[in-house]
């Protein structure tokens, strides 16, 4: 589909300051052609904001990224616009030399051909009546947050085992199954560290803080600590505390840690905190990964504890004007850390299993550092926080991503600057559903959440029984609603099956229509975004359903074809058009090119395993068939063949070292 961009800049008299504030909050009642807007989270804790126009058109876009500490927004439309594939708004507000504004808007759309002219002038139009909106804009007083702030006590636990875990907690809440909020300290601190956050928290949320391995009263392993056994530590507290979701926030390794988690249970995780770091040693060469090893075990050889080099550590990580609390505070941690606990953390930091796949996050991400971090300084995290939200563009289409950066702190901000750190993670914590303890949805929002498990449940039964085994009777039983309800939400099974078929066909083109990236990335990212889609063992269900109803029932076929695969192909060709515009592709009929990309890469996987029901798709045949089919379309098609097929080999390389 074409890809077109809108660009908007303008000059306002107003401080940066005041007109962040008329955009942070997602909130368009200012803007002049916007007659009505409310703000709602969907299940996952998204921002997003519901509105309608002076024209009658109503609109969904969810918020997906956010610095208020550089005054960025990103945004998407969700649903509103006819023919629209996809829509990527950002909004920056820079200073001025007069005190005034610099307002800089920008939106990417991708949309069917015959209508994209239209949707973008229409949003030229938005977005230069947003600027004069702006101009006119008059702060609000803030709301305040209704949730309770009294301090909550604090108590200590063990977990039994081998290692025995112990932590900090807001109280003993086994019989509670809602979300608990784990916070994992650095190398030299311990579960101490957090008691600012567990005192004010507790109240609210369930909050636990570790004691890793080796710290406080937990005890080592038999042997050295493997990322995958601080995994096992994290699962562990989900056990005994009995609950299905997670919310982890880490500082400095505590993040590494953090993230390294969401790599392998993305799917616990209801939210994700990294402050102080994220990579860790993951992206350092490995002779920067010995040299840090080495650097920091020269005073341990030397007969020396933590304790004797606390100070100076203090001294570098922290801010100038920390406090001598904060500073007493981290200087106690450190002391209590044994050789033994440093040297285990120290060589598993240095030894990283992996680099790490941000498309793997699916949960919203908070990522803080502090304006002094000599760790972590902030245009490091700054990139760290872009990756993570281009991740979730490229993969899925959507990304929900929020950078701060807290003044006046050091690396370990949450001592630093408790009361800072604590409202940040406060918002933070606040958007994510069923977290708090007396957490209760809008009616707006549980009517988003009503038509996602509608879809949810329609999508198992049509996978299961196919369209004319599916009753809309039986639908309402497994979506726990009332027949009407599926009428009024999609007026009738057709729609229903369409909505369905759209949910997949988006996540499919999601990584097409990304305007960054190279050839090759995109091609890589589709590949197995297609092969990770179309292989799996309810889509392939519903693909055998469809075609053995196709003799009795055509439409249903054409409408599957037509709302799935077939608008899937769209997009692909519209993709191959744009490479061929772009000078990276050259083909005389770009449909003929997108067709011969879309057979190559799984075709025959797709054949065998639509027939073969019992056998499940193998990873390392998928990344022959894909690396070979890739191959063969860029020799065909590339206008940098050799360019190109090194990056693909370095990509295959990758995966095949991943997969071993």
């Amino acid at each position: 589909m074409p890809s077109e961009n809108v660009h908007c800049i303008r000059n306002l008299d107003a401080s940066p300051d005041v007109i962040w504030a008329g955009l942070k909050d997602f909130d368009l009642q200012w803007h002049p052609a916007v007659t009505e807007c409310k703000l709602l989270r969907d299940e996952t804790g998204a921002l997003l904001r519901v509105f309608s126009d002076v024209d009658g058109g109503n609109y969904v876009e969810q918020r997906t990224y956010i610095s208020n500490s550089d005054r960025v927004m990103c945004y998407t439309c969700l649903s509103g616009i006819e023919g629209l594939t996809s829509y990527h708004a950002r909004v920056e507000v820079t200073p001025d030399d007069k005190n005034g504004s610099i307002i800089t808007w920008h939106a990417d759309i991708s949309a069917r051909e015959d209508v994209c002219v239209g949707i973008v002038a229409g949003t030229q139009d938005i977005l230069e009546a947003g600027l004069t909106g702006l101009a006119k804009y008059t702060p609000k007083r803030p709301t305040p947050n209704d949730l309770t702030k009294t301090v909550s006590p604090v108590y200590a636990g063990t977990i039994s085992g081998n290692p025995t875990l112990s932590y900090l907690a807001d109280e003993d809440t086994s019989g509670d199954t809602s979300t608990l909020i784990l916070f994992l300290h650095g190398i030299g601190g311990n579960a101490e560290n957090w008691r600012p956050q567990l005192a004010e928290f507790g109240a609210n949320y369930r909050v636990a803080a570790w004691n890793m391995r080796g710290y406080g009263d937990s005890t080592l392993g038999f042997s050295q600590t493997q990322m995958e056994d601080y995994c096992d530590d994290i699962l562990s507290f989900a056990k005994t505390f009995n609950c299905e979701k997670l919310v982890l926030v880490g500082l400095s390794m505590g993040s590494w840690i953090a993230t390294s988690f969401a790599m392998r249970h993305s799917d616990k995780l209801s939210g994700l905190v990294l402050a102080g770091g994220c990579t860790g040693m993951s992206e350092a060469p490995p002779r920067e990964r010995e040299n840090f090893r080495v650097s920091r075990e020269v005073p341990l050889s030397q007969g020396q504890k933590p304790a004797d080099f606390a100070q100076a550590v203090v001294d570098v990580i922290m801010a100038p004007d920390a406090t001598q609390e904060a500073r007493d505070l981290m200087i106690q941690s450190m002391t209590a850390i044994s050789v033994g606990a440093y040297r285990d953390a120290l060589v598993c930091f240095c030894n990283p299993l992996e680099t790490f796949d941000f498309t793997k996050i699916t949960s919203p991400v908070m990522m803080v550092t502090g304006e002094f971090d000599p760790l972590a300084a902030p245009e490091e995290i700054q990139r760290v926080s872009e990756r993570i939200f281009d991740a979730g563009k490229n993969s899925r289409g959507i990304s929900d991503v929020r950078y701060e950066v807290i003044p006046g702190a050091g690396h370990v901000c949450n001592l630093e600057r408790p009361e800072y750190f604590n409202d940040l993670l406060t918002r933070f914590l606040h958007r994510l559903p069923n977290t708090a303890r007396n957490y209760k949805p809008s009616r707006a929002e549980k009517q988003r959440i009503k038509r996602n498990r509608i879809i949810q449940a329609a999508h198992i039964e049509f996978c299961e029984t196919g369209f004319d085994g599916t009753s809309m009777d039986n639908l309402a039983k497994c979506a726990a609603v009332s027949k009407p309800t599926l009428y009024q939400y999609f007026g009738d099974k057709e729609g229903l099956f369409e909505a369905v078929l759209e949910e997949a066909r988006n996540s499919i083109i999601a990584p097409l229509t990304y305007n960054e990236g190279s050839l090759v990335d995109k091609l890589w990212q589709f590949s197995w975004t297609y092969a990770d889609f179309v292989l799996r063992p309810d889509m392939l269900s519903l693909a055998r359903l469809v075609l053995g109803e196709a003799g009795r029932r055509p439409e249903s076929a054409i409408t599957y074809h037509q709302a799935g695969p077939g608008m899937a192909f769209v997009g692909l060709t519209d993709f191959v058009k744009g490479c061929i515009t772009a000078g990276e592709l050259q083909a005389e009929d770009a449909e003929l090119a997108a067709s011969d990309l879309w057979s190559l890469i799984l075709s025959g996987p797709r054949d065998h395993h639509l027939h073969y029901v019992r056998e499940t798709p193998d990873q390392s045949r998928l990344l022959h068939s894909i690396g070979h089919g890739l191959s063969v379309f860029l020799k065909v098609y590339s206008t940098d063949e050799r360019m190109d097929q090194v990056a693909l080999k370095t990509k295959i390389a990758s995966k095949a070292s991943e997969l071993n």
